[in-house]
């Protein structure tokens, strides 16, 4: 986001949009690859914690997950990008 709009409350808006539009999917996991210090105040933590991994090199700390479904069984493994990411 370009500094002159950081702090005005719309990065938090609009993550805070997309975690209620998955809940109402039913979605049971977030994943996000993102700012060790700003995602977890959403409650995100380290995906590890869950036995998930990225494919590719990242600090452990940045890929980070949100389970919304504490009854459904959270996946394992290695995160898969679809070829266009190129990773």
């Amino acid at each position: 986001m370009a500094p002159a709009y950081q702090r005005t409350g719309a990065g938090q808006a609009v993550v805070r949009a997309v975690l209620d539009a998955a809940r109402l999917r039913g979605e049971p996991l977030v994943l996000v690859l993102g700012h060790p210090e700003y995602y977890p105040r959403f409650g995100f933590a380290r995906a590890s914690e869950y036995g998930i991994k990225p494919g590719f090199e990242v600090p452990d700390e940045a890929m980070m997950a949100l389970v919304l479904d504490g009854s459904a069984s959270v996946p394992t493994g290695t995160i898969v990008y679809p070829a266009p990411f190129g990773v």
